[in-house]
């Protein structure tokens, strides 16, 4: 159990990056929160951080993974 949360460098970890079968499916499938109180059309608004979030997640996931083949 000490080791648990440690990294190990003789493993290699294998990490497949895809697009979602279905987009924002937990928001989707949670819906509007009761305390969403904004004018602002909650779908609307969860997608464009949604989607500014995976490309971000996407784009600095590729620059590292890039950076580590260099090496």
């Amino acid at each position: 159990m000490n080791n648990f949360f440690s990294f190990r460098s003789d493993k290699k970890i294998v990490v497949r990056v895809k697009e979602p079968e279905v987009e924002m499916s937990i928001i989707r499938r949670l819906g509007k929160p009761k305390f969403w109180v904004s004018n602002n059309d909650f779908n609307e608004v969860m997608e464009k951080i949604y989607k500014t979030a995976s490309k971000q997640a996407r784009e600095a996931y590729l620059k590292r993974a890039l950076r580590q083949k260099e090496t």
